[in-house]
């Protein structure tokens, strides 16, 4: 099977999260903070080489009713790139509601506003994983 990383796109905090081998737990991974695309770019690319990752899973945060705004055609574009440089396969999904789940998640969690800025990207990335996998039949 192989691991799979999840990426949870912005463009100065990109959440990640890895599964096992067996691709039955994700786990979030230090969040990236960036300057630039590029920097995003060659960022995820060293986690995939560090991580041992088959395959990235990238957030495509589309609006309620499914079209695409300004975060979304960003996603793609990091898509797109990143795809050029991992010799991974890199695919999008929906990843709707992942940024305010991942803020349930820490008020049920306890953790205060001002400690929430990198988790909530780490989260949001496992809750991508983790749907991702239910996805696949994982």
């Amino acid at each position: 099977m192989g691991r799979i990383l999840a990426v949870d796109f912005g463009r100065r905090r990109i959440g990640l999260a890895v599964c096992d081998e067996l691709q039955m737990t994700a786990t979030g991974l230090p969040t990236l903070h960036v300057h630039s695309l590029h920097e995003g770019i060659a960022g995820v690319a060293q986690v995939v080489g560090a991580e041992r990752v088959e395959q990235v899973v990238v957030g495509l945060p589309l609006n309620m009713d499914g079209s695409r705004g300004e975060m979304a055609r960003a996603a793609e574009e990091f898509d797109r790139s990143l795809g050029q440089v991992c010799d991974r396969p890199v695919c999008l999904f929906d990843e709707r509601l992942s940024s305010v789940g991942a803020k349930n998640e820490m008020r049920v969690m306890g953790i205060k506003n001002r400690k929430r800025k990198g988790a909530v990207d780490r989260i949001a990335a496992v809750l991508i994983l983790e749907t991702y996998l239910q996805r696949i039949g994982r």
